[in-house]
């Protein structure tokens, strides 16, 4: 069995087999915009192929947790993805994970940030048990949130976000210019985060 990496590996004990996505290119904002379908929410998803997410069944999908519906690369606007302050020509598949749990993963980069989204599975109750040392309660416009230092990514910041499947993941790391700008672990993810967090769907 492998561990997933990062902040899904954080995750305590739960193991998974991954599949992740192609991460050798960047999307640029115009061909993301222009290829749009519906989904069964008749809301407007990015269609670009290597955009898409796995298949959410497999061998190991038997654990009875609920579907993973917000997919971060393809429900994310381009307008939102710039609002946060990031470059929608950056849009990118992370290593996403179809096993014991989800996490759907898209990553974008920044001038000051970048940021890895990962909308999972795992229960929220996991969650707070896992950061409850380190992770203090807040909310984003109206949704239940953490804000996570985990001590064993001294170089991320984190933003959990409560959504009926599980929690959305936001980690935001600095990047050389917005080290060398002096910005602190966490300053303006929160900001981030609000842009983005509406692109969830409050049916999510």
């Amino acid at each position: 069995m492998l561990t997933v990496i990062a902040a899904v590996g954080a995750l305590g004990g739960l193991v998974a087999c991954s599949t992740s996505g192609d991460t050798s290119e960047t999307a640029s904002a115009a061909s993301a915009s222009s290829e749009v379908s519906q989904t069964g929410s008749t809301r407007p998803t990015l269609t670009e192929s290597r955009l898409q997410p796995p298949p959410l069944e497999n061998e190991y999908t038997t654990q009875g947790r609920p579907e993973v519906v917000f997919d971060p690369c393809t429900w994310i606007s381009d307008e939102a993805v710039s609002e946060a302050g990031l470059d929608p020509a950056t849009r990118r598949r992370g290593q996403d994970v179809v096993a014991e749990y989800t996490f759907l993963t898209c990553d974008f980069d920044g001038e000051l940030r970048d940021l890895s989204v990962e909308s999972g599975n795992v229960a929220w109750e996991e969650d707070l048990q896992r950061y409850s040392g380190s992770s203090e309660p807040l909310t984003v416009n109206g949704r239940e949130a953490l804000l996570v230092q985990d001590p064993e990514q001294p170089g991320v910041c984190g933003i959990h976000v409560r959504t009926k499947a599980g929690f959305v993941m936001f980690s935001a790391s600095r990047t050389f210019e917005g080290a060398e700008a002096g910005l602190q672990r966490c300053d303006g993810v929160l900001e981030i985060v609000t842009a983005l967090e509406p692109e969830i769907g409050t049916e999510n």
